[in-house]
């Protein structure tokens, strides 16, 4: 008898999941540096998972734009260059600014209950030392502003950039001075007040503003990083 072509085979999902998060984490926290090679028979030595369970985690995180596979080298760590950087903030620039003014128009007590815990865990984070705490902080004030603004698409249009967002998040976090970290709780702190007075176009240019600022620093810092490589590569190579 064949085999059907839609038989449902019984799989570890939940460990195919953790092996997912725990590779994710790894990417976040730079315990895998961009463009590195990620070899399968390691990763299964590290992680005690089979060769499935790793192939099945690398295909997820490929999808989510934290591993890349390319011709002759294999599966990497994904290179986020200033170039897609500029294209992730303008995408969240035009989506997240409409999502503020939405929120400001349509919230409801609640949201506003969820927005004020999200903020508080913000600034609780910011100074901190663990990066992937606070951006996955900031991760948390977005979405309860798109949970607000009542916009399902728009929430799961934002997920498809969400690792990539935070990934560029702990870059920038990582760079940033006690006086920019400052700076960013108060503009934070502003956006909140016009969000709870329902200041919609207020909210909407601020947010804007508050995305346009990172967008320029995490340039400031890819392009830092790719000269530093490049200047490593000649040094190198002589």
């Amino acid at each position: 008898m064949q085999n059907s072509p839609i038989k449902v085979t019984l799989e570890p999902t939940g460990l195919r999941e953790k092996t997912t998060q725990v590779l994710r984490e790894a990417i976040l926290n730079l315990h895998f540096r961009p463009g590195q090679k990620l070899v399968e028979r390691a990763l299964c030595e590290g992680t005690g998972v089979s060769r499935t369970c790793i192939r099945e985690a690398l295909r997820h995180l490929e999808a989510e734009g934290l591993v890349s596979r390319l011709p002759n080298r294999g599966t990497i760590v994904a290179e986020v260059g200033a170039d897609e950087a500029r294209q992730i903030y303008e995408s969240r620039a035009v989506l997240e600014a409409a999502m503020a003014h939405h929120f400001a128009e349509r919230a409801d007590a609640e949201d506003f209950a969820i927005l004020d815990i999200a903020f508080k865990n913000v600034k609780r984070t910011i100074f901190g030392d663990d990066v992937l705490k606070h951006a996955r902080a900031l991760d948390a004030l977005t979405d309860a502003v798109m949970q607000g603004a009542d916009n399902d698409v728009a929430r799961q249009m934002t997920a498809v950039l969400r690792a990539r967002i935070t990934y560029l998040r702990t870059i920038t976090t990582r760079a940033a001075t006690q006086t920019r970290r400052r700076d960013t709780v108060d503009i934070l702190k502003s956006i909140v007040e016009a969000l709870k007075a329902r200041r919609a176009d207020e909210a909407e240019k601020q947010w804007r503003a508050y995305v346009e600022r990172s967008a320029s620093f995490a340039r400031e810092i890819l392009l830092s990083l790719q000269n530093s490589e490049q200047q490593n590569e000649k040094t190198g190579n002589r």
